[in-house]
């Protein structure tokens, strides 16, 4: 089969999304029951169920584990390092559709299911291959997505039990380059840093004098050293809603473009670095040129280790229960922006 002849094949089973103390099931056909907890487990042990979010149905229902078209891996395959609620609703509205409604309609799912799988017969054929090989080592680990994902791709099925799985062949290689020369000292003129600020804010954004002076003065930091080890420091406290990431991104990207040199921001928490890091869309709009410019530094402990990835795929720890979340897991590694496996885009 070729791209041209994938279709979409959506499972025939019933759907069912959580409500209250039990759940809400649609059967095959179109049926729609409210079942309470206790009944609602003796009926999940018939053909596998679409639904989201398999083991926190499970908890809430107090059964175990047990066979599912799991939404969410459907959408950790189709759009990998993307963000999602793990809820029904928030998957619904990740894909761009409205929610389940109360009480909610399980049958709404399908819709979700075939736009993931839509936005696969789209991938690109180069990342096509990639792709198919993975679903072909889930197969044999036994996801039920695998037929319809192979059948969006446009691929016929088959075994590949480790096939695509060494996704630590994907990633770039740092190049060992020559350091860098020397920064230049040229000073970012208070004037500078202000149409730089506007340059980042919205035509429409208000007008705010404090946000102003804020980056007039952290300008100073920027000043040129007048004695060897002895760099200008600057200490500046806001109130909250001042605006003070771009009050000091201002300068500083204003300093990096002068003189050719790097602006290391350190912050205290992940998720004041990952709100600078979305405020620097400012700066740079476009993606590409984004890539080239900023990039987030972690401590080595966030980081997924690429080496002992490698060892749980070929060391023998890879059994047949782990296939579908060690593939899950090399989808991301091959569209991670960051690596960050206590957050950033491993979702």
């Amino acid at each position: 089969m070729t791209a041209a002849d994938s279709e979409i094949l959506l499972p025939d089973c019933p759907a069912v999304a959580l409500s209250g103390r039990g759940i809400v099931r649609v059967t095959t056909d179109g049926e729609i029951e409210s079942l309470d907890a206790r009944a609602a487990g003796a009926g999940l042990r018939g053909d596998p169920p679409l639904l989201v979010n398999m083991p926190n149905v499970a908890r809430r229902l107090g059964v175990a584990s047990f066979p599912a078209y799991d939404l969410l891996e459907l959408f950790a395959f189709a759009r990998p390092a993307t963000f999602c609620l793990p809820t029904a609703d928030g998957l619904m509205r990740a894909v761009g559709l409205p929610g389940l409604g109360l009480p909610p309609d399980p049958s709404q799912l399908f819709k979700a299911a075939a736009t993931l799988l839509h936005d696969l017969s789209l991938t690109p054929a180069a990342q096509r291959d990639r792709a198919a090989m993975l679903a072909r080592a889930m197969a044999d680990g036994g996801w039920p997505w695998a037929e319809p994902v192979l059948r969006a791709l446009g691929v016929t099925a088959g075994r590949g039990r480790h096939r695509g799985l060494d996704a630590w062949t994907q990633v770039a290689d740092f190049p060992d380059l020559a350091p860098m020369p020397p920064a230049g000292h040229a000073p970012v003129e208070p004037i500078e840093a202000l149409d730089r600020l506007r340059q980042m804010l919205d035509a429409g954004a208000e007008d705010r004098p404090e946000q102003q002076q804020y980056a007039a003065r952290a300008a100073r930091a920027f000043a040129p050293r007048e004695r060897i080890d002895e760099p200008h420091v600057v200490l500046a406290e806001a109130g909250t809603g001042t605006g003070k990431t771009l009050g000091y991104v201002a300068p500083a990207s204003v300093w990096a473009e002068k003189n050719g040199g790097s602006v290391w921001l350190s912050t205290y928490t992940k998720n004041l670095q990952r709100q600078l890091d979305q405020e620097l869309d400012r700066l740079y709009p476009d993606a590409n040129r984004k890539a080239e410019k900023s990039v987030i530094r972690k401590g080595r402990e966030n980081y997924l280790c690429l080496l002992n990835f490698q060892e749980a795929v070929q060391g023998g720890a890879a059994r047949r229960a782990d296939i579908v979340p060690l593939a899950l897991m090399a989808r991301w590694i091959e569209a991670t922006r960051d690596g960050d496996l206590g957050g950033g885009d491993f979702a």
